[in-house]
């Protein structure tokens, strides 16, 4: 082989070499263009201020019983409201009243002692209103919310955890919340040990873009 081809041939291999150093980059710049114009797109969709009347929300609540089978029930009227956005989520925003006259059980004694002044004390205090201060993303479609739950004239801080997706359309949004608080922070002591501490919450409803 003469030098001058083993010239040539260096100069082809190089400048393919190059041809394909150009075509990879080109494609790792558009896969992340792709990928940064989908997350915008989704986070358009989700931004936005939702109304959540009472007949779109469902709150279920259960307290475990020591060596037995929890207490479980429902609020049947919640409603709410949210501003989300997605691109800059500190400056989203959750508020929920709970009717805590509309407390249900399968129980009309349990039922009514919830309603009692040893628990909820709904003749004094009829709601319960949470308000977030603090929204922060944790996944695509979920936050970590922290707020101030205000019940029987107490306020104490408490979070929770939001999955948020689109329900088909960009007019509504389907929403569940998981969480609790601590009974005894707000004079519910009643019933302690054997019945625990913590309410656990779950939230689901659906969000009707206003």
């Amino acid at each position: 082989m003469t030098g001058n081809t083993a010239r040539h041939m260096w100069r082809s291999q190089s400048r393919w070499k190059r041809f394909l150093a150009s075509v990879h980059l080109c494609f790792l710049v558009g896969l992340c263009i792709l990928v940064m114009s989908t997350a915008d797109s989704r986070a358009d969709i989700l931004s936005g201020r939702y109304v959540l009347p009472p007949q779109a929300v469902d709150t279920q609540f259960s307290v475990r019983i020591l060596g037995g089978q929890p207490v479980k029930g429902r609020f049947g009227t919640v409603k709410g409201e949210m501003v989300l956005n997605a691109q800059r989520p500190e400056s989203s925003r959750v508020r929920v009243t709970v009717d805590l006259r509309s407390v249900e059980t399968n129980n009309d004694r349990v039922t009514g002692f919830l309603k009692s002044s040893a628990m909820f004390n709904v003749s004094e205090f009829p709601t319960a209103e949470f308000e977030s201060y603090s929204v922060r993303l944790i996944g695509e479609t979920t936050a970590q919310v922290e707020g101030f739950l205000t019940m029987r004239g107490t306020r104490q801080r408490t979070s929770l955890e939001v999955e948020l997706e689109p329900a088909g359309n960009r007019q509504t949004i389907a929403i569940e919340a998981n969480g609790g608080f601590f009974r005894s922070l707000y004079g519910m002591d009643a019933g302690l040990p054997i019945y625990a501490d913590k309410v656990r919450l779950q939230i689901k409803g659906t969000g009707k873009r206003s």
